[in-house]
């Protein structure tokens, strides 16, 4: 769901450059793409926009142009049904991800398949709805504040009025613009691929347009019930509650790290007080600071930072460092694992403000937070902040699981930092032809020769019948880290 950069999936940004060599013809005449160049990626290759109303119910008044990267297909007897990527936040850009498609999962699909992506409405380059909320780490005191101060949120939404009514960015909006791009392209069929957030959108694009979807293939499983932020508090303990757990088992890990959750108790307690006062470096100047460090703060950066297995294998160290009173090793993975300004926050908002904080009872909060070590603040400071936020008109049916005959694979780790097997497990219910496959050390990510090989095979069959995932067996956690690793200098 958040950035993560993007859940340290590494969000691979492009460089293109459009050329002007001559037009691809397509259907319709609000769809303008041309052959462009882009860096690091090699094979045919268009970039264009395809105008949308603002307001598709009125048909009328501002307009959205949508930015558009489409990848042909590298061999010459492809497939006609093109894999859309939907990507994660909400609020990161679809094409984001397009130089990442000379590697790995995108490069098995794009053999036999053509591989299209589409920013978003309110992301990327399609009327994008930045703010700037986490301002810089060259400000330490600000970065590391509260998160979500309303008189910034009052701000964001003032500057966003003026070029986006902001009702009007959500999911299910969305999904109708992506289901114009797919006509206009001439596509019948598509296949979907989807992380994170990606899988929501991907489950109401299934729901609203289920005759021009061929498979979706999930990784990172959330569904339109998570009723964001609510998921955070449970999902982050049970990934901390497995670190714990498999730290102890790993002999490296146990002998450099033995009382591993007992340090970590004893540094949260250390903020029943109030906020503390740590010892920071500054990247920008690169001298130390003394900084006023809230419990929410140092917990949400901690989160983040717990996504995925890679992120995860710093943890021990870093708690361990922080029972030493040296908040460096924590301030380090904190600034490498922000999301930044990747994500699109009035985008964010629209769609956690009006698809998630309103279903929100005073129950939910009790029950999906007792015993957390993230606890209510993080719940509460976002639905502090949609306050400041117009809502979208979502029906109370949006979060009923959604009910398909579609294939869908659907890929779950279960040291997923964010949305582990659970969800997936209630929504494979409800999907016919769907499969859950539970990865028990995998996070929320989606690297990795294996499930690049399930994707391909389950791309080819469109089913998930008699698939072979064995490989996920074999899936393993990184090695623990016994110091941070150069990647994380503050500079």
């Amino acid at each position: 769901m958040r950035g993560q950069r993007f859940w340290i999936l590494a969000a691979f940004l492009i460089s293109s450059l459009c050329a002007s060599t001559g037009r691809v013809q397509h259907p319709s005449s609000r769809l303008a793409l041309q052959p462009c160049t882009l860096a690091h990626v090699t094979g045919e290759a268009s970039c264009g926009t395809f105008k949308v109303f603002e307001d598709r119910v009125a048909r009328a008044g501002r307009t959205i142009r949508l930015y558009i990267v489409v990848l042909k297909a590298l061999e010459p007897d492809a497939a006609n049904d093109p894999v859309f990527w939907l990507h994660g936040g909400p609020g990161a850009a679809a094409t984001d991800m397009v130089a990442a498609a000379q590697n790995g999962i995108f490069a098995a699909a794009r053999r036999k398949h053509d591989l299209v992506f589409v920013d978003q409405r309110g992301t990327g380059s399609s009327n994008p709805l930045r703010c700037d909320l986490d301002g810089s780490p060259s400000d330490l005191q600000a970065y590391f504040a509260e998160m979500f101060p309303r008189d910034k949120i009052r701000e964001c939404r003032a500057k966003l009025d003026k070029i986006a009514n902001l009702k009007l960015y959500t999911t299910p909006i969305a999904m109708d613009d992506l289901d114009e791009v797919r006509a206009a392209l001439g596509y019948r069929q598509i296949n979907l691929l989807g992380a994170s957030y990606g899988t929501i959108a991907a489950q109401v694009y299934i729901r609203r347009h289920p005759e021009h979807v061929r498979s979706a293939f999930l990784v990172g499983v959330a569904t339109p019930d998570i009723k964001q932020p609510l998921l955070f508090p449970r999902s982050a303990q049970h990934a901390m509650d497995l670190l714990f757990t498999d730290c102890d088992a790993d002999e490296l890990c146990h002998k450099n790290f033995p009382s591993a959750k007992q340090e970590f108790d004893a540094v949260l307690a250390r903020f029943a007080g109030g906020p503390l006062e740590v010892e920071l470096i500054n990247p920008h100047t690169e001298k130390r600071e003394r900084v006023r460090l809230p419990r929410s703060s140092f917990v949400e950066h901690l989160r983040l930072v717990m996504y995925t297995t890679g992120g995860q294998r710093l943890v021990p160290f870093i708690i361990h460092r922080a029972f030493l009173k040296d908040y460096v090793p924590w301030e380090k993975a904190a600034i490498y694992a922000s999301p930044g300004a990747g994500v699109a926050r009035g985008m964010y908002f629209t769609i956690t403000c009006s698809e998630g904080v309103p279903f929100i009872t005073d129950q939910d909060l009790v029950n999906e937070t007792r015993g957390t070590y993230v606890g209510e603040d993080r719940v509460r400071l976002h639905m502090e902040a949609c306050k400041e936020w117009p809502r979208a008109d979502i029906p109370r049916n949006y979060i009923e699981p959604v009910k398909s005959d579609v294939p869908v694979l659907m890929i779950s780790g279960e040291v997923d930092g964010s949305s582990p097997p659970w969800y997936g497990e209630n929504a494979v219910k409800f999907l016919s032809r769907g499969r859950l496959v539970k990865v028990r050390y995998f996070g929320h990510q989606m690297e990795g020769p294996c499930i690049q090989q399930i994707f391909e095979h389950f791309l080819a069959a469109a089913s998930a019948e008699g698939l072979d995932t064995s490989c996920t067996s074999a899936i393993r956690r990184p090695p623990f880290a016994t110091e941070m690793p150069p990647q994380f200098a503050l500079k």
